[in-house]
């Protein structure tokens, strides 16, 4: 049963985004593609563990908690999502970014720009066929 807008917002609190978790077949390659193209970094890694999983997110100062992780799990790929979207600081990171991918046989779709809150993109996939975007200028802060 679908609630009302009315009694949603009256009910609604507030929630905050953690995390994507994906599957992927070689964890140290995926390790390799997110740090080294989406300037990622290790934050947790739970292998010393027993566990088959790393975070990766934004560097976080010693002893602060990351505010949003992508979880790497290695296992099987039954599904992938449209795309991950990252914002790069200018056009020529875009264009850097793309070089690399075209490197790598990974980019899908070289640097353009189609206007509107899209604007300057690159697509690139990741070593699970996962696609990754990168652009410059979008309207959104991120995380």
């Amino acid at each position: 049963m679908a609630l009302s807008a009315q009694s949603a917002d009256e009910s609604f609190h507030m929630t905050r985004w953690t995390h994507i978790t994906i599957n992927v077949s070689d964890l140290e390659r995926s390790i390799q593609f997110y740090t080294s193209l989406c300037g990622l970094s290790i934050v947790r890694d739970r292998r010393p563990e027993g566990r088959h999983n790393v975070w990766l997110g934004p560097k976080t100062a010693a002893g602060d908690d990351p505010i949003f992780v992508l979880v790497l799990i290695e296992d099987e790929v039954k599904a992938r999502l449209d795309h991950f979207g990252f914002q790069c600081e200018s056009r020529t990171e875009v264009d850097r970014i793309a070089e690399l991918a075209r490197a790598e046989d990974s980019l899908v779709e070289p640097p353009q720009d189609i206007g509107g809150v899209v604007g300057y993109f690159t697509m690139v996939r990741d070593p699970d066929g996962h696609l990754v975007e990168f652009t410059a200028g979008q309207p959104l802060r991120g995380l």
